[in-house]
Parts: C-alpha cells; structure tokens; sequence
C-alpha cells in the first residue's frame, strides 16, 4: 500500500516533511520490517498526537499486525523513542555541511545554520512533541541532550577556531556564546513551525545576521537585505 494512503485510527495520513530524511539516517541492520513500522509511528504521531497513537494504530499504518509490531517494538514508548531517535540523527547529519577547506567561515556558518533551523521547521509537529516527551520520558531526554550536546559541540569548535585564528572576535567564552545562539535558534525556529515561508526565512536571515556579529566577524554585511533574495 502506497505510504501516503495509510490509514491511521481511519483517516489518511501523508507524509511528513523532514521525515524523508529520517529514514535515510535510520537502520537496523536488514530489517525493513522495523523502518516500515518507525516510519509508520513517525506520521501517527505527527497526525493523531501522543495519545491518540496506539501500537495498533501503528500497525496498521504500517500494515502489519499487532503481533508484529511488539516482535520489533516493547511499547508505544519504546516506539516514539525510535522515532525520536530518527529525528535526533537527521539534525546531526544536517550540520555535516560539505564544504571546501579554504571555505569562508561565514559561507560555513550560513549554511549551518540555515540546515538546523530548516530541520526544526521540517520535522514539525514532531519536533515539539519529542520536547514535550523528553520532559517525561528520561530515555528521550538523554536522547535530546546528546543530539544537543554534539550540535553544541561542533559550534563550540568553530567558534573556537575563528578566535585562534584571529577571523572573529567572539563577544563572549566561546561555549557560552554557542550555547546561547543555539538556543536562539532551537526556540526561534520551534516557534515558527507552521508560519508562512516568508516569516521562516526571514527568521534564518536575522539568526545568520545575529550570529555572525556576537561571534564577531569584521564588518558584518546587510543580510536582512537580501531576506527577499
């Protein structure tokens, strides 16, 4: 059955945005039955909600049986954290910018950050949903804080380098900055999940903008300018 005409608690669900380059990140070995199943899970919960996705709801979507679905999977729980942890590996895989070694850092940065906050606006509903379970389900905030915690890394590093090379002068410790303009970005952009293309973009414009004067490049261009662009 074609995925995007899958029945879950009788209505169709389609695709979710982001969610095609979850599945590409997320493997269990050979065993497609799995994929199916957290892809499946994937689009319930994006639809139906939390409480409205039950392991048979997932099954179906997934069009195997109940029995199937607990052969691969414990609980719902255990299903949504599989998930989560697809969502997670898709924001880590957007940071790994291909970019040449003599590359302007600012093209570097511009691109990062607009590859993290465009992943926080694909995975949609999904996104919030995953904050709301990590604040009740430790295994999801653990899950959250080491998909965090390698994002913020790489930007500590970056940042870092900038400074010992004398390209920027960061206004604040290079962690401390980081950590602040990530959370800039997580929320920001958490909050304009849904909005029009427009606001989104203009969001990206301004982060990018805001970025690159606290990190303390020289004379930072007029990027607002070109949100029309």
């Amino acid at each position: 059955m074609n995925c995007q005409l899958r029945m879950c608690d009788g209505r169709h669900v389609g695709r979710r945005p982001g969610y095609e380059e979850a599945r590409a990140v997320l493997t269990n070995g050979d065993d497609r039955g799995r994929l199916a199943l957290v892809e499946a899970a994937g689009r319930c919960f994006a639809e139906l909600g939390y409480e409205r996705t039950s392991e048979a709801v997932i099954a179906a979507a997934a069009g195997v049986s109940q029995a199937e679905f607990s052969a691969r999977f414990a609980s719902r729980d255990d299903a949504f954290r599989a998930v989560a942890a697809a969502v997670f590996d898709t924001f880590v895989e957007a940071q790994r910018i291909p970019v040449p070694p003599d590359a302007d850092p600012r093209t570097v940065l511009r691109a990062a950050t607009a590859a993290f906050i465009e992943t926080v606006y694909s995975s949609g509903r999904l996104f919030t949903m995953i904050e709301d379970r990590a604040a009740v389900d430790p295994v999801i905030g653990e899950q959250l804080e080491a998909a965090h915690n390698r994002i913020l890394g790489r930007y500590i590093r970056f940042i870092e380098r900038l400074n010992q090379a004398g390209i920027a002068t960061p206004c604040a410790e290079p962690a401390q900055l980081a950590r602040k303009l990530s959370e800039a970005q997580w929320t920001g952009a958490a909050r304009l999940i849904g909005a029009s293309q427009d606001e989104q973009r203009r969001f990206i414009v301004e982060m990018t903008a805001a970025s690159e004067r606290f990190i303390g490049f020289g004379e930072v261009a007029d990027l607002t300018s070109r949100a029309a662009s």
